[in-house]
């Protein structure tokens, strides 16, 4: 943004030297990029950020200069010259997308006469890099650099029915812009249209067929506030860049623009002895409404460090236009429509520290940095992270947003969900983690890796039981793998085994959203419920247009915690070797390894140490409806070397109870 010193000092005693002057709007947040003098000025590039836009203006500057060097800001005064006739005759404004034009103003001034600009005028602009077209738009492009509104002027002799309709372009609409580009318009664009067609893309900029030349002599002024997202998007969208788009992209003072509109007016009933027909024409969806935001002055001090008088602190908050009112221990501040990033009391302290100055901010020779030891959180995710990937399996860290339709794929109807104005995609808060690592997986697929294992630590936000309570956030554990069920349930026991030893670890088979019917199943913790395990559901594949079966599981890492234990004891070595047998069952086809491993628990044996899962078999040896299940067992004597009859023994003992509970038989 390139600031006139010269047009400045219109507004504010300006008596510092230029490099001192730049310094000083590098210390109130604008930082100084360079400083060009030409001819008789000095032109000042400042950087400005997003949320000043008040500050591409050069009345915005002179306002915070003011403040910091403690002078008077004194904006033009503006007064409207008497108007004849009313503008209820000679106009209207329909609005019909208030969502898209919160307000729209409409001035008319006849009798203009269309010629060169005065010499102040023409080295103003100049001096910020603007050339000089005619005394209108030259007008136009003045008041845009003072109050950083872009305006418009239609000739209004060439607008149909001498009226404005703000609207959305139809389909297939096209229009010329004043720079001679044939623009395609599309419905999500907003125009500026007469009784027959569009004449002008709404904050970017003007048609060719109702431009002022030289032969206009009624001009029709606009001043507008526009939806930024949407005039960005279509600036982009048609290639038009222009400083009028530069603002409402960043967002216009709703109540300022008329005052631009005035200053604007006045200006062209001066220089181009113009004519003003009596009122305004102004369609405001919702009138601005200021905001009040209360300051403690003892919080400033506890926050910066050092001491402002509460004198000063009034003084600076009243030079930014903030109406402070001093009520007892509190100031209360209206907030103005053109500080809308002032919402909070630390916000108001920092608008203090920037005016008193960052450098009078204390520094202390030391800092003092506490040592903890690591936390339990710390200590269990890092066991989960150094178990998971020396399982094969890479950690990713994903964005905490998605789509509100990804969580319906996973039962979850009600999210929690940002503004639209804010964030139309993406906007929901995730409840799980599977659709963040599907995206990993679909990203992976994309360039050449189908084939992928990930896991991810993260917190989650499950939307309250109503619409009032806030999300019932935990973090969560979860896996996704193209390696198979067996491989996910495996790195999941390993995982719960090496935090809680003494945890049993269950999956019971229950059908479960975005999982494949019948290859699902809950997982639980000593009986409770806290996660789920199976297939990932062809429907899910198909919407991230993933090609590979993928198995997916996810656990409440909180409850894994309260079971932790992670404690190690040691053993001597075992002295004596052990036995080992497997035992092939011919069980039914619905009987779970669950349920068989229950009845081997079931049998006290002492000398048995360990058992565990070989292998299904179905196939010519077994009869249909039937299938075979090795499980291996392990026998050890902590006294003596076992003989191979005493684990027969062993071994009947645990057949009698199988074969009673399932009618299993030995596979030959």
């Amino acid at each position: 943004m390139n600031i006139s010193l010269n047009w400045l000092t219109e507004y504010v005693d300006v008596s510092l030297p230029a490099a001192e002057l730049g310094e000083l709007f590098t210390n109130i947040g604008l930082n100084c990029d360079g400083i060009d003098e030409t001819g008789s000025d000095i032109v000042y590039d400042l950087e400005v950020t997003s949320n000043r836009p008040d500050w591409l203006g050069h009345l915005g500057v002179a306002r915070e200069l003011a403040t910091a060097t403690s002078k008077k800001f004194q904006p033009p005064a503006v007064k409207l010259p008497a108007g004849q006739g009313q503008i209820a005759d000679v106009t209207s404004v329909d609005v019909q997308a208030p969502d898209l034009c919160p307000r729209y103003t409409a001035r008319v001034i006849k009798n203009v006469k269309v010629g060169p600009s005065p010499q102040w005028m023409i080295d103003y602009l100049e001096a910020v890099g603007m050339r000089s077209v005619n005394n209108i738009v030259d007008i136009t492009n003045f008041v845009l650099m003072e109050y950083a509104q872009p305006l418009h002027s239609f000739d209004y002799d060439k607008l149909a029915e001498g009226r404005i309709v703000v609207r959305r372009a139809l389909p297939g609409e096209t229009l010329v812009s004043i720079d001679e580009t044939t623009c395609k318009l599309t419905p999500d664009m907003l125009v500026i249209a007469d009784a027959k067609k569009a004449v002008a893309i709404a904050g970017i900029m003007g048609g060719l067929d109702t431009e002022v030349t030289n032969e206009t002599t009624t001009i029709l002024l606009e001043a507008a506030q526009f939806d930024p997202l949407t005039t960005r998007k279509t600036s982009r969208a048609l290639g038009l860049m222009s400083e009028s788009n530069y603002r409402f992209e960043r967002g216009v003072d709703p109540v300022a623009l008329d005052e631009a509109s005035q200053r604007a007016c006045a200006l062209i009933c001066e220089l181009a002895g113009g004519q003003m027909v009596e009122g305004l024409a102004d369609v405001w969806a919702t009138p601005y409404q200021a905001p009040q935001v209360t300051l403690r002055p003892e919080r400033t001090a506890k926050l910066l460090g050092i001491n402002v008088p509460v004198e000063r602190q009034v003084e600076i908050l009243a030079g930014l236009g903030l109406e402070p009112k001093l009520d007892g221990e509190k100031i209360a501040c209206t907030i103005p429509s053109f500080r809308a990033d002032l919402t909070r009391e630390a916000d108001l302290i920092e608008e203090v520290a920037r005016m008193v100055g960052y450098d009078k901010i204390t520094l202390l020779s030391k800092v003092a940095h506490p040592v903890r030891p690591m936390g339990l959180f710390e200590r269990i995710r890092r066991e989960a992270i150094h178990t998971l990937t020396a399982s094969g399996y890479s950690e990713a860290i994903t964005f905490s947003f998605i789509d509100a339709e990804e969580a319906t794929l996973f039962g979850f109807d009600n999210v929690i969900c940002v503004d639209k104005k804010v964030r139309r995609t993406n906007n929901a808060l995730r409840p799980t983690l599977l659709p963040s690592l599907l995206r990993a997986c679909k990203s992976n697929q994309a360039v050449g890796n189908p084939s992928v294992s990930l896991f991810e630590i993260a917190a989650v936000f499950p939307a309250g039981t109503d619409k009032e309570s806030l999300p019932e956030e935990y973090i969560q554990l979860a896996l996704v793998s193209t390696e198979g069920l067996q491989d996910v349930r495996g790195c999941l026991a390993a995982t719960v085994n090496r935090i809680a030893p003494q945890t049993k670890l269950e999956v019971k088979p229950a059908d479960s959203a975005g999982l494949a019917e019948g290859v699902a199943a809950v997982v639980l913790l000593d009986g409770e419920e806290v996660g789920q395990i199976g297939l990932v559901s062809a429907a899910v594949l198909k919407h991230y247009g993933l090609e590979k079966s993928i198995a997916a599981a996810t656990l409440k890492l909180p409850a894994l915690i309260e079971r932790a234990n992670l404690t190690r004891t040691a053993h001597l070595l075992p002295k004596f070797p052990p036995i080992n047998r497997d035992l092939s069952l011919v069980i039914d086809e619905d009987v779970t390894w669950g349920e068989l491993i229950k009845v081997v628990h079931s049998v006290a044996q002492p000398l048995r140490v360990a058992e565990k899962y070989v292998t299904t078999y179905r196939g010519k040896q077994v009869p249909a409806g039937k299938k075979s299940v090795t499980m291996n067992l392990e026998y050890r004597s902590a006294e003596e070397t076992l003989t191979g009859q005493q684990v027969d023994q062993q071994i009947e003992e645990l057949l009698t109870p199988l074969k009673a509970k399932f009618a299993a038989e030995l596979r030959a």
